[in-house]
């Protein structure tokens, strides 16, 4: 089979296939997909009905778990055939923890499963994060409470053709403030310009906080399926108190009515991450498996980033 990078175009095939599956995690939306598909060297391409989706690492080729189709076992061999090709370990990432009897029993014995704790997506319920209800979020509302004293003239508007500059200018604003703290963050800048140039062909959905004309905060993300809204990215200035909870909860008010959870996507194994998520209370903790052949099993696998 032939795979190529991956364009705007794709969206239309592989849109589709990927919510119907109904799965609850990040790397399911095609957005996101778009998005990372430059620093992952990702391309993709169509196999006996299903979506391939491949990162080329320096070790190993890294395959999205595929949607579509009705034969996993063909599709699963084609990966291992073509990373072997390729010079190349396979690796099956992103695995629905739904999905792992149907692999054994597609390829007995052939793989080996795993998961980490840092790559699990945290999901909670839309209305959690709209209403910020009860005693458990008493400190959420006194943030938006502070916010809402310091600036009483806000604005929480959807992104639109109107303001998407304003957008841009405040994400090359921000990267330029806070990137060199964290050097990791240089190629998530990227991939949101990457993002912002196509935001509208990409179906994407979003908004932008600010006080007058001065932009204090903005985010956006896409519908998984019928159940599930993923927020891909969020941005606010550290110095303005109570900016990102307050773009969180009017995130979910204006597009969250119409599912029952908003995917906010995993910590990556950092601890000020995983603490400022876990204390928004997730309705659930969505597992992401990976598959390894047996016979080359590392202790940890190999993350798409490092290679």
């Amino acid at each position: 089979m032939e795979y190529h990078k991956v364009t705007l175009e794709d969206g239309k095939w592989v849109r589709p296939l990927l919510e119907a599956t109904n799965y609850k995690t990040c790397e399911f939306a095609f957005a996101n997909i778009y998005m990372w598909a430059e620093l992952y060297h990702t391309y993709i391409g169509e196999y006996q009905g299903y979506a391939l989706v491949r990162n080329i690492g320096r070790t190993h080729h890294h395959f999205l778990y595929p949607v579509g189709g009705d034969n996993l076992k063909a599709v699963l061999t084609e990966c291992i055939e073509d990373a072997k090709a390729g010079g190349k370990t396979p690796m099956i990432y992103s695995i629905p923890e739904s999905q792992l009897p149907r692999i054994e029993a597609a390829m007995p014995g052939v793989f080996h499963f795993g998961t980490e704790r840092k790559n699990d997506d945290y999901l909670y319920l839309a209305s959690d994060l709209a209403n910020l209800p009860g005693k458990p979020y008493q400190k959420k509302r006194n943030h938006v409470s502070r916010f809402l004293k310091e600036h009483p003239d806000y604005t929480f508007e959807a992104i639109s053709p109107e303001n998407i500059e304003m957008v841009k200018e405040f994400n090359q604003i921000w990267g330029a403030m806070y990137d060199a703290d964290n050097p990791g963050l240089e190629g998530e800048h990227g991939a949101i310009v990457r993002v912002l140039d196509h935001f509208f062909e990409l179906g994407l959905v979003g908004g932008l906080l600010r006080d007058g004309d001065k932009p204090l905060a903005f985010c956006y993300g896409s519908k998984l399926n019928d159940e599930v809204l993923c927020t891909h990215v969020e941005k606010a200035y550290h110095e303005v108190n109570g900016a990102y909870a307050m773009i969180n909860r009017e995130f979910a008010r204006m597009y969250g009515q119409d599912v029952t959870y908003i995917n906010r996507e995993d910590d990556l194994g950092e601890e000020g991450l995983r603490k400022a998520k876990l204390s928004y209370r997730p309705a659930m903790l969505a597992k992401k498996y990976f598959a390894v052949l047996k016979r080359e099993a590392p202790a940890y696998p190999p993350e798409r980033t490092e290679e």
